[in-house]
């Protein structure tokens, strides 16, 4: 596929940003991830990832290549696509995302204050205990 000049939908972090929107939408098992190339991949949509570029990978099956590839252009496009066609998807993303980070914040917390028990500073009865 030959290349014609890019117009950029968005920063590099940006883009980082919407795929962790789509991710959202995914198990914790099948999430998009960003890697290196090490040799030449062609992606979903036919645009050439050269070695050394980054690219996007998403795991489709068990094997070690059931897996779907995207450029960071395709990337950029497809997010373009999804999130300025669906308008509500972005802010449903987004709830998705702090309720997760939520949860993450809680499940941390109980696991800070069940360590803190174990701290004998701060057993505030001063009794001494089996340990």
């Amino acid at each position: 596929m030959s290349r014609q000049p890019v117009e950029h939908f968005y920063s590099e972090k940006e883009l980082h940003e919407m795929v962790n929107r789509i991710n959202a939408f995914a198990s914790d098992y099948s999430r998009w991830k960003f890697t290196h190339a090490r040799k030449e991949h062609q992606d979903l949509f036919g645009e050439v990832i050269k070695p050394g570029e980054y690219y996007f990978k998403h795991g489709s099956g068990p094997a070690f290549d059931d897996v779907i590839k995207l450029s960071a252009l395709s990337m950029e496009k497809l997010c373009f696509a999804l999130f300025e066609s669906a308008i509500f998807l972005r802010p449903l993303a987004d709830q998705i995302l702090k309720r997760r980070q939520k949860k993450m914040f809680q499940a941390m917390s109980k696991l800070s204050l069940v360590g803190n028990r174990n701290d004998k500073k701060s057993d505030p009865s001063g009794a001494k205990r089996n340990r």
